[in-house]
């Protein structure tokens, strides 16, 4: 989870229509701020697809994943003063792409001029702090919506029940194979 600030207006880019060619995916057709755009995750999605650790990635859905990530900063990067919540598959994604310290470093001060800091610890504290984190999610989907035009609840880019990945739940979704939803 992004830590932002109170603000709750919710800003949108004026960005540029920009001309496209059939290899060019532009601004225009999938609403990603420029600058994330351009961010390069090759070793990212290499790295899922050939992992030794655990379940390998499949090619779409690291692309997913990708597109979902460059969506989760785009949020942050037009409302730098909210608190975005990300989905299961993004902060996956954005996990892997903290842990190339060098490469992160460099793309958040890139992107937005400073280090973009993560919270694991938000909704884990209790009763009110769920109730923080499951608000800040529903406003993350809504701004998700308004935003993309789309809804952020796919069930490869969502947590289970529309949750958020650190809110309790009676949905196994954490554990591989062991949700009840996605059998």
């Amino acid at each position: 989870m992004y830590m932002g600030g109170e603000e709750t207006t919710i800003k949108l880019l004026n960005l540029p229509i920009m001309k496209t060619t059939s290899s060019t995916i532009t601004v225009k057709e999938t609403l990603i701020h420029p600058a994330i755009e351009q961010l390069d995750f090759a070793r990212i999605k290499h790295k899922l697809m050939v992992s030794e650790d655990g379940d390998k990635w499949s090619f779409e859905q690291c692309e997913l994943a990708e597109r979902e990530y460059k969506r989760f900063l785009t949020l942050i990067k037009v409302n730098d003063r909210l608190e975005i919540v990300p989905t299961k598959l993004m902060d996956k994604f954005w996990h892997q792409h903290i842990l190339d310290t060098v490469a992160y470093h460099k793309d958040s001060i890139q992107v937005f001029g400073y280090f973009l800091h993560h919270f694991p610890y938000f909704g884990i504290y209790g009763k009110k702090d769920q109730e923080n984190l499951s608000n800040s999610f529903e406003k993350t989907k809504r701004m998700y919506r308004e935003y993309f035009g789309e809804e952020i609840d796919a069930p490869e880019a969502s947590r289970c029940e529309d949750h958020a990945c650190h809110v309790e739940s009676e949905c196994a979704c954490r554990t591989s194979g062991a949700c009840q939803n996605h059998k």
